[in-house]
């Protein structure tokens, strides 16, 4: 009865060991496709199948709902944005017309809205990645939630330089 047991037991760990292996293997396939246009949503499904294996092979369900809501936060804002950004341009177009004015508002209502959507995407991205790192032990899932917020928050001052260098050419 304790062969069994322990047979059982190495199993489980051989099992959960196997998960993680899997996992890292997919979110490492998933991180390089993010970065390619076009196939990111790919590498973004991927990351989050990595994420759902760690958050059962640790036993830690924050990890998955955490990663779950960042990109359902990403997919859903962008469609709102897309709607406000549409309803806002024909507002403009009915009431002031095409001119400078209405096109500056157009931007400024579109800018904060996609930074709003960043900022909440970007924390739940860094709170399952601190739960993975408090889970795993690994300092470097605690060093990506870190860039993941540092980089949503960031996310302004880039864009800003990028209007700024836009505007001296």
């Amino acid at each position: 009865m304790i062969y069994l047991l322990n047979n059982v037991l190495i199993h489980v760990l051989m099992s959960t060991q196997e998960d993680i292996r899997s996992a890292g293997t997919l979110g490492f396939v998933g991180s390089i496709l993010m970065l390619i246009p076009y196939v990111s949503i790919i590498g973004d499904i991927l990351v989050l199948i990595a994420l759902n294996k760690l958050s059962k092979a640790y036993g830690n369900n924050a990890i998955w709902t955490n990663a779950l809501y960042a990109l359902l936060t990403a997919i859903v804002g962008g469609i709102v944005l897309a709607f406000v950004m549409a309803g806002t341009m024909y507002l403009s177009l009915i009431y002031m017309g095409p001119g400078a004015l209405s096109r500056l508002g157009i931007a400024i209502v579109f800018f904060i809205i996609f930074y709003i959507i960043i900022l909440i995407s970007g924390r739940f991205m860094r709170n399952a990645y601190n739960e993975l790192n408090m889970s795993s032990g690994v300092g470097d899932f605690g060093k990506a939630a870190r860039w993941y917020w540092l980089g949503a928050i960031l996310t302004i001052v880039i864009v800003g330089f990028i209007l700024y260098i836009v505007a001296d050419i």
